[in-house]
């Protein structure tokens, strides 16, 4: 959408936005006003944020009194099942109607859609700040600012006492560690599998790098998982996620106490194994830098089992992984997760700095 005249073309869009328009102008940058006759019964402007896949941008329509009419994605690249379930589950409707003086805060005054939280929080953003743009520019209405409050409750307590209790359970003098290790791989499946269904991806990641970050306040589940993990690794090079509380881990390492699984070695083909478990996570990093879309290459299995979304690939790559997790320990995380190659570079890195760290002091005495 531009502020230029506008065109016969954009009629049918705009028109869908805010039925009974019979025409439509350019009143300010970016702003359309509706006409019936010679009355004005809405303005339609755009608002954006960031999904889990990036950048995603909603035109807004809102009515004279500063309510939301309707509204619609203009640019998105969130996965597909996470948009598909957000409307499906009612989250476009209960946004429609509100007034630029709500928050429009997921978990405060619009409820969150489990298992596509990055989604929904970016949407009602989006449509939030569309419709405070009309309120104050062209209605002269006072529009809330509630996004300035920091989000804090218990996803983000209990991240933090998973890792204390990882950061805690592994030290050398502790007595209790796997019965802390147990505790927290249970806790770390329940809370952040199942309840949250929130657990680390390589999209995380690839938001992290390609600067897609979203605004701490309403998002520190966000900055404390990779935070956190970051944290550890600088205080004392140990991987506070993958083995203390990743759901997925947690969930094969129960499977193979039922089936008794070993650490079994791939012998002459672990080398290979592990060079393939590289090259698809690095090719899954560069795809997301090469298109700015942090999950167009995502390939991790987490939603098909504690969501029931994804597609027929990895609802059957699902499957194998936990029958082979009944015999084989962790087969997921050896062979396939993307997240173990970007730990491994993060302990490399860490140790190129500390040895280039200790060479410049040996050098300055």
């Amino acid at each position: 959408m531009t502020s230029d005249t506008v065109k016969e073309d954009m009629m049918p869009e705009l028109q869908e936005l805010l039925p009974g328009a019979q025409r439509f102008e350019a009143v300010s940058d970016n702003v359309f006003a509706g006409y019936r006759g010679t009355h004005i019964i809405g303005y339609i402007t755009t608002g954006d944020a960031f999904g889990y896949g990036g950048k995603l941008e909603l035109a807004v329509a809102v009515d004279p009194q500063g309510r939301v009419v309707n509204f619609a994605v203009i640019e998105e690249r969130e996965t597909p099942e996470y948009l598909i379930r957000v409307e499906r589950e009612g989250f476009f409707d209960s946004l429609r109607g509100k007034s630029c003086q709500d928050s429009f805060r997921v978990g405060v005054d619009v409820d969150v859609i489990t298992g596509a939280t990055y989604t929904s929080e970016a949407i009602a953003k989006a449509v939030g700040k569309g419709c405070r743009q009309i309120a104050s520019g062209e209605l002269g209405l006072s529009a809330s600012s509630d996004f300035a409050t920091i989000k804090f409750g218990a996803p983000e307590i209990a991240l933090i006492l998973l890792y204390a209790a990882g950061y805690i359970g592994h030290r050398r003098n502790f007595k209790y560690t796997r019965q802390v290790r147990w505790m927290t791989m249970i806790a770390g499946l329940v809370i952040l599998g199942f309840w949250l269904n929130r657990p680390l991806t390589i999209g995380n990641i690839n938001q992290l790098l390609l600067g897609f970050w979203p605004d701490w306040q309403n998002n520190l589940y966000w900055y404390l998982l990779i935070g956190g993990i970051l944290l550890v690794f600088t205080a004392d090079n140990k991987n506070p996620y993958c083995e203390w509380f990743c759901p997925f881990g947690a969930a094969q390492e129960c499977l193979g106490v039922l089936g008794r699984a070993k650490a079994r070695s791939a012998g002459k083909f672990k080398g290979y194994l592990r060079w393939i478990q590289r090259g698809l996570a690095w090719l899954a990093i560069v795809l997301a830098l090469l298109f700015r879309n942090p999950s167009i290459s995502s390939y991790e299995v987490f939603s098909a089992l504690f969501d029931q979304v994804g597609s027929t690939v990895q609802f059957a790559l699902l499957g194998i992984v936990l029958m082979t997790s009944l015999f084989v320990k962790r087969p997921w995380c050896n062979y396939l997760c993307p997240l173990r190659p970007v730990t491994e570079f993060i302990q490399m890195a860490r140790r190129w700095i500390l040895s280039l760290w200790k060479k410049i002091i040996h050098e300055t005495e």
